[in-house]
């Protein structure tokens, strides 16, 4: 039985895409921080599909040690692994445990490292899916999150706090720009793959659309959060891109189950799509690839790729 891999699956879109693979013959891993409400949610999706094929690790997307540490522990033959797991906050900078700005070190530096660290441990590894979002582009729908700001991994990684900054704004621009770092993240990971002889491993991108009442608004400023738990889920439907869980869960679950291209962003529907013109910026890609590498210290034994 092939086994997927899902970090932040105990609610919201991951905990939907476990249940759509477990109804569709799959095991899941359940890679969680909190190990009360990752139980919780295996209980749950046990008594929704009737399937036993469940298991849950912790994992701390916010700690290198912790992603090495869950590597470590990983056997078996893992053949998916979907990097849904993703934060958003609005209010003064938080950091890792490694000391990296809290967006960016959970939502791209942590993806970053254990989707490196499984490649190398695992030949069986076949299938990638990385959670983007429609917000990384501001001509497509993301315009009212604001524009991505990327520079350098080292500098959106070491920030320096302006007292008087905007934190909603701020919030919104490192999120935004973290949904874009998970498409330099794919298509380099794609292209060095084909490099490396690893031509059977297919990664692509995704985008949820407006999943509104989710986990993701637990962080935001308190009116932010009154509208995005309360409001939002009643007017989704008149909102262009709204989703929800379940239909976008299904959706995510092909990208493992049946979809045969790879380095593609597929946006709430079968076909892929184009994403922003910046995300297929090479140099700005080369840039993210190597400030990553540095960042999360990856060894020469660590990695699987020339």
């Amino acid at each position: 039985m092939q086994e997927v891999i899902i970090t932040g699956a105990n609610s919201g879109l991951g905990w939907a895409t476990a249940k759509h693979l477990l109804q569709q013959g799959y095991a899941v891993t359940l890679a969680c921080r909190n190990p009360a409400k990752a139980e919780a949610a295996k209980q749950k999706l046990e008594t929704q599909t009737g399937s036993k094929n469940i298991s849950y690790r912790q994992l701390d997307l916010a700690s290198l040690k912790s992603m090495r540490d869950f590597v470590e522990r990983t056997n078996g033959a893992p053949y998916g692994l979907i990097c849904n797991a993703g934060i958003q906050y609005s209010q003064p900078t938080q950091y890792t445990k490694d000391g990296f700005e809290l967006t960016f070190g959970v939502n791209v530096l942590g993806h970053f490292l254990l989707t490196n660290l499984l490649l190398s441990k695992f030949r069986t590894l076949e299938r990638i899916a990385v959670v983007s979002s429609a917000a990384h582009d501001p001509n497509t729908g993301g315009g009212r999150f604001g524009h991505p700001a990327f520079t350098t991994p080292e500098l959106l990684a070491h920030v320096h706090d302006n007292p008087k900054a905007d934190w909603n704004k701020l919030g919104n621009t490192r999120y935004v720009t973290s949904k874009l770092c998970a498409l330099f993240f794919t298509y380099k990971l794609n292209l060095l793959l084909r490099s490396n002889n690893r031509s059977n491993v297919l990664v692509n991108a995704f985008n949820p659309g407006l999943l509104a009442g989710t986990g993701l608004g637990k962080n935001s400023a308190p009116f932010t959060k009154f509208i995005w738990y309360y409001i939002l889920p009643a007017m989704a439907k008149f909102f262009k891109g709204s989703s929800t869980p379940d239909k976008s869960g299904l959706l995510l679950s092909k990208l493992i189950t049946s979809v045969n291209e790879s380095g593609k962003y597929f946006s709430l529907g079968a076909a892929a799509v184009a994403s922003s013109a910046e995300s297929y910026d090479t140099n700005e890609m080369e840039t993210f690839w190597q400030g990553c590498e540095v960042l999360v210290g990856l060894g020469e034994n660590e990695k699987w790729y020339k």
